[in-house]
């Protein structure tokens, strides 16, 4: 895991550079650590990418918002935290979608709380790799550019963000792929990537543009297992 720690005040980003190291070794995960004194400094090293960036809001220059702005553009999946002692400026994060916010002066306890929340979105984000045996050719896509999948006769195909793939399956079979990520069935037709969901009505999910007729039976759980990802709960 790849974490950037930006922060003007050498002794605040210090002291979360410890508390990311303590947390990942309590949890034995890797890491490596890049402290950055400001948002400028920062922004210059991209396009390098991060797991995690924990960003102070209150900074000369460019400030923690604003940096972030410059960074979605580049980085829109990167999850981002907020460090602040100025908590009305902690709304601010809804915009750049931010998983939350710690406030200074930091305890432990409390950015370890944090750091459990951001790493259910880390571990959302990771790409894992599908195999998909078409009639022409064996097809390695990523997980998250599947948009949705699609039911149909003995055949299974697999909208994504490279084309559509045919393959035979049942939807079964596709559920128990992609269990561990982050699908759900609005019917028995279609399973869908929930990070591609633009609205929902009373009949249709819309799904990167595309209506899908959502079933009365699968609309509670539908519904459920959506407002759970928007948490960030894993399934």
């Amino acid at each position: 895991m790849r974490v950037a720690i930006v922060d003007d005040t050498p002794r605040d980003g210090a002291e979360l550079e410890e508390f990311v190291g303590r947390f990942c070794r309590e949890m034995e995960l890797p890491v490596e650590i890049v402290v950055f004194p400001g948002a400028e400094p920062f922004l210059s090293c991209l396009p390098a990418s991060w797991d995690l960036v924990l960003l102070d809001i209150d900074m000369p220059g460019l400030n923690g918002v604003e940096c972030a702005r410059l960074l979605r553009r580049s980085q829109p999946d990167v999850v981002l935290m907020f460090i602040t002692n100025m908590p009305q400026y902690a709304l601010c994060g809804y915009e750049v979608e931010a998983v939350d916010y710690v406030l200074k002066p930091v305890s432990y306890p409390n950015f370890s709380l944090k750091m459990h929340k951001a790493m259910r979105y880390i571990r959302r984000n990771a790409d894992c790799k599908l195999a998909l045996n078409t009639q022409q050719q064996l097809v390695q896509v990523s997980v998250r550019d599947v948009v949705y999948v699609e039911s149909m006769l003995h055949y299974l195909i697999y909208h994504t963000q490279r084309g559509d793939y045919k393959v035979r399956g049942t939807m079964s079979e596709a559920e128990r792929t992609l269990q561990d990520h982050q699908f759900a069935r609005c019917s028995s037709s279609f399973l869908v990537n929930l990070r591609y969901v633009q609205s929902i009505d009373r009949e249709d999910v819309v799904v990167a543009g595309t209506a899908l007729r959502m079933s009365r039976s699968r609309r509670k759980s539908f519904l459920e297992r959506f407002n759970q990802f928007l948490g960030g709960v894993e399934p």
